[in-house]
């Protein structure tokens, strides 16, 4: 198997290896390979996908200084299981606008080809690693404190993920629309569970930390509880979950409607 350096190399030999020399080859290769260097920032990373056979999905908050270190928090679904840790890893500026970031904490290692923006901001990337099967994206997060209050008004969402099932994992999707009001929600959510059809109303509450980190409970009208992590989006645009329920692994991402 490829290790990340390699594979990163190779992303770089293509670019430049455009079929044909005309102008318009060489102003897109040169287009392509323009970029500043990896940009300090916080993050929201999240992403979903498969891992040996089993569903996985990943939200992360990280900070990325401006001599490559990286630290970060991590909540991640491996099928039944979920983890959490803190972590701490480098970014690599690589050939035509692409970066390397490496990770290590407590849940393991984990390395991704990152795609840069042309002010060096990460924008999408993939992992990189011979089990997995799973892309990431990344969403600039605001500086400052977050509140619950952010949140407060319309949200709605849509999301997939997958249900254990009958000893098997089966697809789920949900479509919510929710009123939120000083960290307290009440919704509609309408969703399939293997094509299952069905319509609940739920209440819940959201516990967050001033670092944009918390949790989240909800309970719907039939009864059932629901538990997430969270990472809310410090210019109140929203927030991303990650349920941690071992028979549930949903990603969402929802929307303040302003």
């Amino acid at each position: 198997m490829a290790s990340p350096r390699a594979l990163l190399a190779a992303v770089a030999i293509c670019a430049g290896l455009v079929p044909g020399a005309g102008a318009a080859e060489k102003s897109a290769a040169a287009a392509l390979a323009q970029c500043k260097a990896p940009a300090a920032g916080t993050f929201v990373v999240l992403g979903s996908g498969q891992q040996r056979g089993e569903p996985t999905a990943l939200l992360m908050q990280e900070r990325w200084f401006a001599d490559g270190r990286i630290e970060g928090v991590r909540y991640l679904r491996e099928g039944r299981r979920f983890t959490e840790d803190r972590y701490s890893g480098q970014v690599k500026a690589d050939a035509n606008c692409w970066a390397l970031v490496e990770r290590q904490g407590s849940a393991g290692a984990m390395a991704d080809a990152v795609a840069l923006d042309g002010l060096g901001r990460p924008r999408t990337s993939l992992v990189v690693a011979p089990s997995e099967v799973l892309s990431l994206r990344y969403v600039a997060q605001a500086p400052g404190a977050c509140r619950p209050e952010q949140l407060d008004g319309l949200v709605t969402s849509q999301q997939q993920g997958q249900s254990w099932l009958a000893g098997s994992w089966q697809p789920n999707a949900v479509v919510q629309r929710e009123w939120w009001q000083a960290g307290a929600v009440q919704g509609l959510a309408v969703s399939s569970y293997a094509g299952r059809q069905d319509r609940a109303t739920y209440s819940g509450s959201l516990k967050l930390a001033v670092s944009c980190l918390g949790s989240m409970t909800q309970r719907d009208s039939a009864g059932a509880s629901y538990n997430y992590k969270v990472v809310l989006l410090a210019n109140g645009g929203g927030y991303v979950y990650l349920q941690t329920d071992p028979d549930n692994l949903t990603l969402g991402l929802l929307q303040h409607q302003r």
